[in-house]
């Protein structure tokens, strides 16, 4: 049976934080809560979570700048809004700044447990997804092929560097293999479903490698 989520729950209201700290859990998941959006921002400083449930009305740092704090530090972790029916508006802007789904207050638990069983299934599925992806790349044309000690060391640290966001700089001299280095690289990497754009730079004008800038 999958594991559950880890949630963390934000809302300024007691009695609600209450009831989600004793039903969440009931519904197989495990639950952190907050009573408003500093400290909600303070934990996830401190932890990673699968889904962020925040309350849009909350004085002070609003559920907006949570979710906007999330997505720039944890952008794979889903949100999910909670509003009053008055605030539909804030719930669609929530949405352009990452949310995935919005409930309206007071909100159903059978309604959650659904949606939460959705984005459970989706955590799992990317899971396996990049499991295999991670696999495949082993023993695609990206491997990096040679058992000398160099090549042991550049392979270790390919996989080192390849699941994080860090840049990656790579040097060496003409056809010592930098472009598959970078290949491998993305084929490891959480962006691995993305496309790999190599780009030539000693083709380009200087001014137009300055300005130029992938689409995000």
């Amino acid at each position: 049976q999958p594991k559950g989520l880890s949630i963390l729950f934000a809302d300024d209201e007691d009695a609600l934080r209450d009831l989600m700290a004793m039903e969440l859990p009931r519904m197989g998941h495990k639950v952190t809560a907050c009573p408003d959006g500093r400290s909600a921002i303070a934990t996830l400083q401190e932890q990673v979570f699968d889904c962020l449930l925040v309350d849009l009305d909350m004085p002070g740092i609003s559920g907006i700048e949570v979710i906007r704090y999330l997505k720039e530090h944890s952008p794979e972790t889903e949100a999910i809004v909670l509003t009053g029916k008055q605030s539909l508006e804030s719930a669609v802007l929530a949405m352009r700044y990452g949310a995935c789904d919005y409930l309206t207050k007071p909100c159903r638990l059978t309604e959650l447990k659904e949606l939460l069983a959705t984005l459970l299934k989706r955590r799992d599925t990317v899971k396996q997804l990049h499991a295999s992806r991670r696999q495949s790349a082993s023993s695609s044309q990206t491997q990096l092929i040679g058992d000398h000690p160099s090549m042991q060391a550049v392979k270790k640290l390919v996989a080192k560097v390849a699941p994080t966001n860090s840049t990656v700089l790579i040097r060496g001299e003409t056809g010592c293999g930098k472009e598959l280095v970078a290949r491998s690289v993305h084929a490891q990497s959480l962006r691995s479903a993305k496309p790999f754009v190599a780009v030539n730079c000693g083709a380009l004008p200087e001014i137009l490698i300055i300005s130029f800038q992938l689409p995000s």
